[in-house]
């Protein structure tokens, strides 16, 4: 019994590294100059990987133009800058958060209320956080992401 679980086992994570391949090397890097939502899917792979240097190479020399762009690129400031230990990454964070949580068109908008909640975590200012989440809380009461006691 012990052979067939180390094998199933050995299995999974070799067929678990091979489609990490395909992703890396054969499905998403040919279009990622040629479809923009392709970039930013790669790089919410690698963050969902814990490929963090990876993620941030993709992001470093973006200007963003959108939201979607200004959150994913404030994510990844986010993460270097608290495994780094680096102020200067987390203040742009902070500056990227605000950005698109200040904006007129944004702020009333769930995305809107997040980049403020999670702009005052990195301020730690825990108090507006949760006056930004309360503010959304009724969009997230059936999903279970959410729901924990």
């Amino acid at each position: 019994f012990f052979f067939f679980s180390s094998r199933r086992r050995h299995t999974s994570s070799s067929l678990v590294s091979w489609a990490r391949r395909c992703v890396q090397e054969t499905a998403l890097p040919p279009i990622v100059d040629v479809i923009p939502e392709a970039k930013l899917n790669l790089v919410i792979y690698h963050l969902k990987n814990q490929e963090i240097e990876q993620a941030f190479n993709l992001m470093k020399d973006v200007e963003p133009t959108t939201p979607k762009e200004y959150i994913l690129k404030a994510v990844v400031h986010a993460v270097v800058g608290q495994q780094a230990d680096s102020k200067e990454h987390l203040k742009i964070s902070q500056q990227l958060f605000q950005l698109v949580g200040g904006s007129a068109s944004e702020c009333d908008t769930i995305p809107g209320r997040q980049c403020m909640a999670s702009c005052f975590v990195l301020f730690k200012q825990f108090e507006d956080v949760l006056v930004y989440l309360k503010s959304i809380r009724d969009f997230f009461l059936n999903d279970d992401d959410f729901s924990w006691d």
